[in-house]
Parts: structure tokens; C-alpha cells; sequence
């Protein structure tokens, strides 16, 4: 079903009343869609009081956003809702936050920074989809007859767990796994064919067509557990779009300075501290145009 902005005509309605008859699941999201458009409705005028009080940037944004709803109405939010960038997460983290979920069956979870995870168990399956960002897994004997596998779902494919404790990220072009005990088997999307188990002490990354060579685990990847960050004469460019994920804003890295080696153990929690032990102990210079806007250049 195809949803435009704006009123419906006879057709589509025709067509929305089938695809909410067609299951209650459909019907709720319904249901839900118009609620908010009444809520929307229904915005008292403190409400344009405060949109008053937000930056230009925000205010516009703000504008524009509740403009759409307002005018295109439930089905248009409807049909954004079910746009695959938008699937439900049922867990999620936000920037600079750690979470640890124990499922069902007794295996664990661990997400970092801004991550965010659906969990499907059902009768033969034990799946977890990670949708963004990063988690630790270590899962638990099923005490189900028959038992059931325990997969991680990601964009480039499936990852199944052959009693382990892994980690697993998915990055913009491809995603990443490490396993520290047991092994997985990594599944590529779009080449079934091209299946490979990474056993204990390896890691690799791996797209919907390939999977690359492993190499030795990096303990350090791990790091983030216990809220730190830890280089090994990582490039300064690479060492700050990590701590950029456990900041608000933007960090940039001057040209100048990207290749140089930084070596250390540096914070999460606490950013602005890393960036002050990163100048003290190396050759280069925070500045901070904002709070939210930082450059590290030559000192």
C-alpha cells in the first residue's frame, strides 16, 4: 500500500481499511497513529509558547516536523512507522549510556553506547536483531526440547552463537564480531555460500557478499564494559570518532594531527575529561567552539 500526504481519495481508503482488517497487529498500529495525531491536535497554547523558546535551527525542525503530522495526517506516520529505518526497538541506549538486559533463558546482553536491539524468542528460535550501535553476548544452555538456536541478526546477515560469549557491531559499511569463548558462525545476507565459523580469540568483519579474514581478538574491545577506552598507538582520527560516540555533538579532528599515535586508557564517562588527559599527554590542542562543537589540532 502506497500513503501520500494529504487527504485520502476512494481508493486508498479502500486500500487502508484492507491492510487493517488484514491483522490486529495492523489495527493497533492504527489505532496508535491516530491517538498521536489527537494528541498533536489537541497541543495547548503553551505548546506554541515553547516552540518559541528553541533555537531557530530547533524551531524550524520542530515546525516543519508537527506541520507534516498535522497535515498528513495518521496514514503518512503510519507509513513512516513502517519504513525499515524505523523498526520498533524494543532496547536501546542512549549516547554515553550502558545497559545490561538478562533475557529469558538466562543468556545476557550488554549494549553500548547508543545501541538499540530487538529480542524474538519464540518456540524455535532465540533471535536478538541488532539495529544499531554494539553489544556483548553471552548466552545460556536453552533448557528447550528441541534447543533452540541462539542467532544475532544484523544488516549484512546472521550470527549464530555455538556456545559463546562474542561481541557484535555494526558500522556503517560493515559489521564486526570478536569471540572470546566458544565460537559463531557468520552468515552473510546476500551469500549463503560463503559461511565461516570464528572460533575463540578471532575476530572479523564481515559484509552481505563477504566475510574478510580473521585476526586475533583485541581484548580491548571490550573495554567499554568497564567505561574506558583503551589505544594502542591508534591513529588520533580513528581514536576520536570512537570517543565520539560517547559524546553528544561533534568532534572533529584536524587534518594536521589525524595519523598521530595515541596510546592510553581514556574515559567514556567522562569526555571532556578524556580530551584533557588526551592534551596533556599528547602534542595537540582541544578547542571548543561549543559545547557540542570540538576540534583537536597541533598544539
Amino acid at each position: 500500500m502506497t500513503l501520500h500526504d494529504g487527504p485520502l481519495d476512494t481508493r486508498q481508503r479502500l486500500q487502508l481499511e484492507q491492510w487493517r482488517q488484514r491483522s490486529d497487529e495492523h489495527e493497533r498500529a492504527w489505532a496508535k497513529a491516530t491517538l498521536l495525531l489527537g494528541k498533536f491536535e489537541a497541543l495547548p497554547p503553551g505548546g506554541a509558547a515553547a516552540l518559541k523558546t528553541m533555537a531557530k535551527p530547533e524551531r524550524r525542525v520542530a515546525v516543519k516536523a508537527l506541520a507534516t503530522l498535522l497535515v498528513a495526517g495518521p496514514a503518512a506516520w503510519l507509513a513512516y512507522r513502517g519504513a525499515p529505518w524505523t523498526q520498533a526497538v524494543t532496547y536501546s541506549t542512549a549516547t554515553g549510556e550502558r545497559r545490561t538486559l538478562a533475557l529469558d533463558d538466562g543468556s545476557q546482553v550488554i549494549l553500548n553506547t547508543d545501541t538499540g536491539i530487538d529480542i524474538a524468542f519464540d518456540r524455535t528460535d532465540r533471535i536478538v536483531h541488532l539495529r544499531r550501535g554494539e553489544i556483548l553476548v553471552g548466552t545460556a544452555k536453552d533448557t528447550a526440547y528441541p534447543p533452540r538456536p541462539f542467532q544475532v541478526a544484523v544488516r549484512d546477515g546472521m550470527i549464530r552463537a555455538l556456545g559463546t560469549r562474542f561481541t557484535v557491531r555494526q558500522q556503517d559499511d560493515l559489521s564486526h564480531v570478536a569471540v572470546f569463548a566458544g565460537a559463531v558462525e557468520v552468515d552473510p545476507r546476500g551469500m549463503p555460500s560463503a559461511k565461516a565459523i570464528i572460533p575463540a580469540g578471532r575476530q572479523a568483519s564481515f559484509s552481505r557478499s563477504h566475510i574478510g579474514a580473521s585476526t586475533a581478538v583485541d581484548e580491548a574491545v571490550t573495554a567499554w564494559r568497564q567505561g574506558m577506552l583503551i589505544a594502542d598507538r591508534m591513529p588520533m582520527s580513528h581514536f576520536l570518532a570512537e570517543l565520539d560516540r560517547y559524546r553528544r555533538g561533534t568532534l572533529q579532528c584536524d587534518p594536521a594531527v589525524a595519523m598521530l599515535a595515541v596510546s592510553g586508557a581514556f574515559p567514556v564517562a567522562d569526555t571532556d575529561l578524556a580530551l584533557s588527559l588526551l592534551a596533556q599527554t599528547h602534542a595537540i590542542r582541544v578547542r571548543y567552539l561549543t559545547r557540542y562543537w570540538v576540534t583537536v589540532g597541533p598544539a
